[in-house]
């Protein structure tokens, strides 16, 4: 059995030379939202670092804060309904969490960028879809109308958009949500950011659109050598493009592990339980035996209004003792690079996947 031992907070990976290859630094984290029936733990002291040129996955469940990790990452809480309570975002040395309003502006869609999950709704509808990627360049970068339009005409190229120059004229109502999406990357990517934050940036398209989503991200990636956290509940896109994975529940990182490990040798409960409800085609052998029911993970979320003392999925989980309801259990360490915030990690790991 491997010994458990917890990560210190100020860990960070660090290059050949000792500089630091952390571009990110998110440590105990936490976003509430302030609301008439009580206070909502969106996210509830989250910690992970990014590196440069690494695609790190949040996944989970609907609700369980990865979205809200991001707003809060991009300074995008909604200021009336909510804000972020604790906690430090290290960016390149620069604390995100202390920056105005008007200091962010010049971060935000500059050097860090953010793809949202619904394009119609993310893209202004009474502008150009050119004159939408020329704003930002015009404002992070001084270019003048001429100069923005064209490097907008180039960036729609880019993005493998056919006929960019036309294109870069019309307004998004014009436009499949495929290629909605790629206005979006292209918008993103114009200013080249160091970080790239996808919110589910494939959620509303079809599979085959998708996989093209996907791939162009991961090549511009390579090109512009950009930092990636891509959100999202489909571990089949995690296996596809990750080099790292955390796992979220209720607001607080449950597994932490580079991706072939954790879908290999999943440490938490929750994480078993979303590999085990993936829908697995049946082989040649299995053809003509009864078929397996598909696994399923029982119960009801928490509420995030409520204090969780102890581990937030111990109600669900068919491993929880005592200690769980009572004492929150911390993220260590097993193995090299593996972490799991779980007391029974030795009879969940026990039983075969």
């Amino acid at each position: 059995m491997t010994m458990a031992t917890t990560v210190p907070a100020e860990s960070t990976a660090t290059s050949k030379a000792g500089q630091s290859d952390t571009i990110l630094s998110v440590r105990d984290l936490r976003t509430q939202f302030f609301t008439r029936d009580g206070v909502v733990r969106a996210v509830d002291g989250i910690s992970f670092d990014l590196n440069r040129g690494e695609t790190l996955c949040i996944v989970g469940e609907s609700g369980c804060g990865k979205s809200v990790t991001a707003l809060s990452i991009m300074g995008l809480i909604p200021q009336r309904a909510g804000r972020i309570v604790g906690g430090t975002i290290n960016f390149e040395g620069t604390e995100l969490t202390t920056q105005t309003e008007a200091e962010m502006r010049k971060i935000r869609g500059n050097r860090i960028s953010m793809i949202f999950q619904e394009p119609m709704t993310s893209l202004n509808p009474v502008l150009t879809v050119g004159a939408q990627i020329a704003e930002s360049l015009s404002i992070h970068q001084g270019l003048d109308r001429r100069a923005a339009r064209d490097r907008a005409i180039d960036m729609l190229a880019l993005v493998r958009i056919a006929d960019p120059k036309r294109r870069a004229g019309e307004y998004p109502h014009q436009l499949s949500g495929g290629m909605r999406q790629r206005v979006m990357i292209a918008i993103a990517l114009a200013c080249n950011p160091q970080v790239l934050v996808a919110d589910e940036p494939t959620t509303a398209l079809d599979v085959t659109i998708q996989a093209q989503i996907l791939n162009l991200m991961l090549e511009l990636k390579d090109r512009l050598g950009t930092a990636i956290i891509l959100i999202t509940h489909d571990l089949g896109v995690v296996a596809e493009t990750a080099q790292r994975v955390i796992v979220m529940y209720a607001g607080r990182t449950v597994e932490e592990a580079p991706v072939e490990e954790l879908l290999r040798n999943p440490k938490h409960p929750y994480t078993r339980g979303l590999i085990g409800s993936i829908p697995r085609r049946r082989t040649a052998a299995q053809r003509g035996r009864p078929r397996t029911r598909l696994q399923e993970i029982t119960g009801l979320v928490p509420s995030l209004r409520e204090e969780i003392p102890g581990c937030a999925f111990a109600p669900r989980c068919g491993f929880a003792v005592e200690r769980c309801q009572l004492e929150r259990p911390t993220l260590d360490i097993h193995g090299a690079s593996h972490r799991a915030a779980c007391w029974e990690v030795a009879r969940v790991t026990a039983v075969p996947q």
